[in-house]
């Protein structure tokens, strides 16, 4: 929402469906295939005119943010270098999606901001360059820009429409560790392609069944309590999916029902305390 010369708006946290990884390109990234979901987790941010490039963060998650070279100082680097931009900004941040979880926080972060500097600078990037600048910043931006269920493929920069989703509700649970994509994708294998059934709206509750995360196995290497959570929603009534997203280390699972998430949440919470979870909708 642009208001004046302030820009507010709400930075939606992803899951991946599914994520499959296959050889690397030329330039030494990997070709990924995926289904990216927009939830109702978010991170807040408002973006102000000022006399000098300020950064503040609050919320549950500020202590695990770089207060130097992190998303929100690139993206304005990249965005300033690019539009000829000498105006200053402050860029407020509540942060509330977890750090380094497989949930693209800092990359819905990195969209919004593209979004509310070429609002504030009245459109001067053009959508096509204002996607290149994402692909630049990093491989699940410009999936946060678009800012709607998707496909991707390529590295991150091939997007192409997804079919409806029907309405679930998603429980995802974070052990409170950071992950490192890096350090994941060092250590991947490629694995042999399964062929499989195409998603269509009617056929979404077989389709899934289908679907795997190509990471999974190796993000537990580093963090073994994604094999805990998983075992912990597979063996939870009415739940009838569960995964990892992204490069992990947070898992979701997925319900018919937000009464039978929100149960399973509570009974989650007495039996490890310590971990962070919550209950949350597909945004349609």
């Amino acid at each position: 929402m642009l208001k004046g010369k302030t820009f507010k708006c709400k930075a939606y946290a992803k899951i991946n469906l599914f994520l499959n990884v296959f050889n690397k390109t030329k330039d030494n990234l990997h070709n990924l295939k995926s289904l990216v979901c927009f939830i109702d987790l978010y991170d807040e941010i408002i973006i102000s005119e000022s006399n000098k490039f300020l950064i503040k963060i609050k919320g549950p998650f500020k202590s695990f943010v770089k207060k130097r070279e992190n998303i929100i100082e690139k993206t304005f680097i990249i965005f300033s270098k690019f539009s000829g931009l000498k105006t200053n900004y402050k860029i407020l941040l509540n942060k509330k999606i977890p750090v380094a979880a497989g949930l693209g926080g800092g990359s819905a972060d990195a969209a919004a901001i593209l979004q509310g500097l070429n609002l504030l600078n009245k459109k001067k990037i053009k959508k096509k360059d204002l996607f290149k600048l994402a692909m630049e910043i990093g491989s699940d931006v410009p999936a946060c820009l678009y800012n709607k269920n998707v496909f991707f493929s390529g590295y991150g920069q091939i997007l192409s429409k997804a079919p409806k989703i029907p309405p679930v509700s998603v429980l995802l649970i974070n052990p409170c560790k950071e992950l490192s994509t890096k350090k994941v994708f060092n250590i991947y294998k490629k694995n042999k392609l399964i062929k499989k059934s195409n998603f269509i709206y009617k056929n979404f509750f077989l389709w899934i069944l289908e679907q795997n995360n190509d990471l999974q196995k190796y993000a537990e290497k580093f963090v073994p309590e994604i094999k805990e959570m998983i075992k912990f929603l597979s063996s939870s009534k009415n739940c009838f999916f569960s995964k990892m997203t992204g490069s992990g280390p947070t898992v979701f699972g997925l319900f018919r029902k937000k009464i039978d998430a929100q149960k399973v949440n509570l009974l989650l919470k007495k039996k490890h305390p310590k971990w962070w979870s919550g209950v949350y909708s597909i945004k349609t």
